[in-house]
């Protein structure tokens, strides 16, 4: 078995699937991209793209053209809650407000966006194309994969008929519903339905309902058609979302009449052009797959854990899986690691999926004290009495309610205060209630500062190579010195090619106020080691050596983080 096509296959061509053969790209490792449909899936699902993944779209040379397919940040800034859209606000959440913007501004140097799902997909896509080391094969179903222990058969079928590819390894990012998990046998632990939800995408203008007002959601509660307005551009492509049950209707039960009618409800207009393009339905769950990997399968994105929209956290927690596990299968693959490094693959991600279908499923029971979910109806009630002081006094309630679902749509803990290894957030990150700045320690991100680089304000993460990068106080020769002498232990020019490395000593980069060496925590004579997917590898507050942390992460054996 030493004749292989290529050296990993990637089931599904969604947004993770496309992230894990960028990484891949970056580190030279060639893939093949199986996807069972023809193209981008044109309806839009996820839309957020959050503070830790825009950062990934930075390093990754796309974060510029998300951005311009985003929703204008003054209007992606505002949530609202309204009986129809053409109904007086019930309350809202302004997120331009209060001191938490500051916070987003200091700790990073993207800020969440939101960009619909398939233009998220379109600007990966031309990153793969563009960096020409995947191959893409629409239209192409796998039907089999044959574990051989050291090698892998994959059987797919295409428009040129049944063939066997033959890799290394194989990552199955074919989303909830693409079947390989449980074809492997791999069960989901946690809440397995919560409900049903109906995804009606359209095109229609709306302005004369959002010029004044413009927001990005639009939740509505009244007893004839509540659910959600998404603005998918800020313009004329929207999704409105409603509870659906399958056991006594199906997709097919909503024509583009029905549908477009439904809109007209929701809005509380008699008269609407509207254009349903499509209509889909999603079951809403808050699971986690029991392993992330068996034999030389890994699970990645969906496929290995789903959560309730209610945080925006899907898609971004598939994006860093992919980051996390493409450099790793790098490593591997380019002879740098062995095996037993893919083991810390689900030891880091398995946590942080755990954690982030906790949060969004506190934010789905949360939802209830503002009329969302199962209650609607009985709020819906309230609102519409023809008792004055009843319907009075249900709109002060949920005035009340509605600024403490902040945490709901504002949660930068989640999206980049996460610490591998750790069993809790580190102590100095970033608290849910944001009221703590991030922290140089080993397993988290790599805080992020403004510096002066030639002449040129970059950040921190800027500074960052594909590899490892050694940031060194003035003083830090010696760490330098180690550094360069691990390197050239662990990973000397072979058939796979070096690992890529820089070292950046902090006094060639100019700060404020030496306010880099502080936030790294490293002082004149201090170092850290950044992994090659912006995490904290080691700290020499660890009275340890770069030399032995690199060869202890790189087997897979690395302590637990402090």
């Amino acid at each position: 078995m030493n004749d292989f096509d290529t050296p990993v296959v990637i089931i599904g061509a969604g947004p993770v699937g496309l992230a894990t053969a960028l990484v891949l790209g970056r580190h030279g490792v060639r893939s093949v991209v199986c996807e069972q449909f023809g193209g981008i899936n044109p309806h839009p699902r996820a839309h957020v793209v959050n503070t830790r993944s825009m950062e990934l779209f930075r390093a990754w040379g796309i974060a510029d053209a998300v951005r311009a397919d985003s929703v204008d940040p003054a209007q992606a800034g505002t949530i609202l809650w309204k009986q129809t859209l053409a109904g007086e606000s019930l309350g809202r959440i302004d997120f331009a407000e209060g001191p938490r913007i500051l916070e987003r501004i200091h700790a990073s140097a993207e800020q969440l966006a939101s960009c619909a799902q398939d233009r998220v997909q379109r600007h990966l896509l031309d990153a793969v194309v563009a960096q020409g080391t995947a191959t893409l094969r629409y239209n192409t179903t796998v039907k089999e994969v044959t574990d051989h222990g050291d090698a892998v058969d994959v059987t797919v079928e295409g428009a040129d008929g049944r063939q066997t590819l033959r890799t290394r390894w194989v990552v199955a990012a074919d989303g909830a519903t693409g079947g390989m998990r449980d074809r492997l046998g791999i069960s989901m632990d946690g809440a397995p339905v919560l409900g049903h939800q109906l995804n009606i995408y359209f095109h229609a203008d709306l302005s004369p309902w959002t010029h004044q007002d413009p927001a990005l959601l639009v939740w509505l509660i009244n007893s004839v058609s509540p659910g959600v307005l998404i603005g998918m551009d800020g313009a004329r492509r929207w999704t409105f979302q409603r509870t659906f049950d399958p056991a006594v209707e199906s997709p097919q039960d909503y024509p583009p009449e029905r549908c477009a009618q439904i809109i007209r409800d929701a809005v509380g207009t008699t008269e609407l052009d509207v254009d349903i393009r499509s209509v889909g339905s999603w079951t809403m769950t808050a699971r986690t797959a029991a392993t992330y990997r068996r034999g030389r399968v890994l699970l990645a994105g969906d496929a290995a854990h789903q959560f309730p929209p209610t945080g925006g956290l899907g898609m971004n927690s598939g994006l860093a899986d992919a980051d996390n596990l493409g450099w790793k299968l790098a490593a591997v693959l380019n002879g740098h690691a062995p095996e037993a490094l893919l083991d810390s693959y689900e030891r880091e991600r398995r946590p942080i999926a755990v954690d982030n279908a906790r949060h969004s499923m506190m934010n789905a029971i949360k939802m209830a004290d503002v009329g969302i979910g199962t209650g609607t109806a009985v709020v819906a009630a309230r609102l519409e009495s023809p008792d004055p002081q009843v319907a009075a006094a249900e709109r002060r309630r949920i005035a009340e309610a509605v600024p403490l679902q902040r945490p709901h749509f504002d949660a930068l803990s989640q999206e980049i205060g996460y610490v591998y290894g750790a069993a809790r957030w580190a102590d100095g990150a970033l608290s849910s209630d944001g009221d703590r700045t991030p922290t140089a320690v080993r397993g988290a991100r790599l805080p992020h500062a403004w510096v002066e680089r030639g002449g040129e304000l970059v950040s921190t993460h800027d500074l960052l190579v594909p590899g490892f990068t050694l940031f060194a106080g003035p003083g830090g020769a010696a760490w330098a010195d180690a550094f360069a002498v691990a390197f050239e232990e662990l990973f000397p020019e072979g058939p796979g090619g070096g690992m890529a490395q820089r070292t950046v000593v902090v006094g060639d980069v100019a700060s404020a106020d030496g306010a880099c060496l502080d936030l790294l925590g490293i002082g004149a004579d201090g170092a850290l080691l950044v992994r090659p997917d912006g995490h904290i590898a080691w700290h020499s507050a660890e009275g340890s050596a770069p030399v032995s942390a690199l060869t202890g992460l790189l087997r897979g054996a690395e302590r637990p983080a402090r």
